[in-house]
């Protein structure tokens, strides 16, 4: 079987400073999706600038989020550490919220345009993508992995499984890595061919939330984040199928009355 690869999780030091690999996968998770999203925009007719503008937004805003999920519902962490982000501690799920909060503020009140999800749309796409690349951070951290397994099952091989000091955990961060690849095949189909802005959005936040809702129960209870014992990133994934159901019957009831306007008029 083989275990976690025998590397460190410091990648190099540069004059004392100490360069982690999961650093360096996220800011390869974000170059490669700006630069996707860039092409898909071009492609679109927005121009291939308009990605760059969402991520200096985008990017700020999430990783405050991501962080201010973690010190909130992490109990290892406090306020005191908030911008300590070398001791680790970022959720994606906050991160998700937070940026979403500071695109729709991007779209409402410095462009004033009220067709936010033509800006949502383009960034879910990018997203998911970075998601399934920034999940192998999680590999080189030794992290977001699941319960124990036993080390003689029929899958207990890597990638599907991880072991950690001599135990055998399945390897959560793998399958949404999958999950996610899967996911931005799915919206790269569904945004470069929709008919009325808002679809692509609504796919993601009902394929995550149904991804985070089945991989949750599953994983390590260390890597989940509670408030009194409810399980937060449960009960946002279950917010955000919910919110995707409502936005996806939303732009279905603008499409069918802008098309009887039409065939009235």
């Amino acid at each position: 079987m083989m275990e976690f690869l025998n590397v460190d999780r410091v990648a190099f030091t540069v004059k004392g400073y100490d360069i982690y690999w999961y650093g360096l996968i996220i800011c390869c998770a974000i170059i490669i999706a700006i630069l996707v999203a860039s092409a898909f925009s071009k492609k679109k007719g927005y121009g291939s600038d308009m990605p760059m503008n969402i991520a200096l937004v985008v990017l700020p805003t999430g990783i405050l989020g991501a962080r201010l999920f973690s010190v909130l519902f992490e109990d290892s962490l406090s306020f005191s550490e908030f911008f300590n982000f070398r001791t680790g501690g970022l959720s994606i799920i906050g991160a998700i919220v937070c940026g979403a909060i500071g695109l729709l503020f991007y779209c409402l009140v410095i462009k004033r345009d009220k067709d936010v999800f033509k800006y949502f749309d383009i960034l879910v796409v990018a997203l998911i993508l970075a998601q399934a690349i920034g999940r192998w951070g999680n590999y080189f951290n030794e992290e977001v992995y699941g319960f124990a397994v036993p080390s003689n099952l029929w899958f207990s091989f890597f990638p599907l499984v991880v072991t950690i000091d001599g135990t055998t955990y399945l390897a959560l961060f793998f399958f949404e890595s999958i999950c996610n690849l899967i996911g931005f095949g799915l919206l790269t189909n569904v945004y470069l061919n929709q008919v009325s802005n808002g679809y692509a959005t609504s796919l993601y936040l009902i394929y995550y939330g149904v991804v985070r809702t089945i991989l949750e129960p599953l994983r390590n209870p260390a890597f989940i984040l509670t408030w009194n014992s409810i399980k937060v990133s449960s009960v946002m994934s279950f917010l955000m199928i919910v919110a995707g159901l409502i936005i996806y019957i939303v732009v279905s009831i603008r499409i069918t009355t802008n098309r009887k306007v039409k065939k009235n008029g």
